[in-house]
Order: C-alpha cells, then sequence, then structure tokens
C-alpha cells in the first residue's frame, strides 16, 4: 500500500457518497491517492416485479453486475484522478474496511443516524472502525459534506 493513500468505505447511501465527497476532496487538497471500496455482504435482494412483497434470491454474479454498476456510477461523479481506484471486496464491511486500512494514511466512512431499537438492530460499520482501525479515522455524516466535487 503506497504510504499516501486514503481508503473509504462506499456504498450509495447518502452518508456513503458524502465520505467519498469528503475523501476526494481531502485526497486533492493532499496530493494523496485515494482507494475506495465497496463491500459486498448479502445475497438477496427485495423483488418489485410482482405486487406485494417478494424476496427473491439473486446469483452472485446478478447481484455483482447490479452493485458495480450502481457504485462503479457514484464514484465516476467525482471525476477520479488517474490514480484513485475503485474496489469490490466480499466480507463484513466492518472487519473488511479496517484490515484493507492497514497501513493506510487515512480511512474515512459516512455516519449514519440510528436511533431508539434502530441502533440495537443495526451494526454501526463507523463504531467498528473507530474501534479496531489502526490509522486515523474520519466519519462525515450525509449533511456534512453534501456538495459534488467537480
Amino acid at each position: 500500500m503506497p504510504p499516501n493513500e486514503n481508503i473509504v468505505g462506499l456504498d450509495d447511501s447518502p452518508s456513503g457518497e458524502a465520505a467519498l465527497r469528503w475523501a476526494a476532496q481531502h485526497a486533492l487538497t493532499a496530493g494523496s491517492q485515494l482507494r475506495a471500496i465497496h463491500i459486498l455482504d448479502w445475497q438477496y435482494n427485495l423483488s418489485s416485479a410482482t405486487p406485494g412483497l417478494d424476496i427473491t434470491p439473486l446469483t452472485v454474479d446478478e447481484i455483482d453486475s447490479s452493485y458495480r454498476t450502481s457504485i462503479t456510477k457514484v464514484f465516476k461523479q467525482i471525476a477520479p484522478r488517474a490514480d484513485w481506484s475503485l474496489e469490490f471486496v466480499r466480507g463484513e464491511p466492518g472487519p473488511v474496511l479496517v484490515r484493507e486500512s492497514t497501513g493506510a494514511q487515512l480511512l474515512v466512512v459516512g455516519t449514519r443516524q440510528h436511533v431508539g431499537l434502530g441502533r440495537l438492530l443495526v451494526s454501526s460499520i463507523s463504531h467498528y472502525c473507530l474501534s479496531h482501525a489502526t490509522c486515523p479515522l474520519v466519519a462525515v455524516p450525509a449533511e456534512a459534506f453534501s456538495t459534488t466535487i467537480v
């Protein structure tokens, strides 16, 4: 891993997109390389093809194709430099981001507002990274960085 590499956890949520924009702006300012990582960690999707709730199993290839297209589009919106990259990795998001950021200059993640029962039911990737990362961490809420980098 290059010594001036920054890692950003990327998904298509508002906080994931805000984290990417913040990381891209920081990389431009600091002259750093940027590696965005999207983690594929589940194999089912809700289908809207039929009325009502229908859980349809998808193949790994179908999931990969759908998410790769969606996430690549999000990544391209920041007009990435030639030394910036996007990777797709399988696994649990928190542990993958911590492992991939070992030796990095910085890890950037988005934060979501979980309250009440939601906080108990949904694990926090940003909290996991804060507790386990060996490099500095920046947690970006969706509202904190809402402008698009051109």
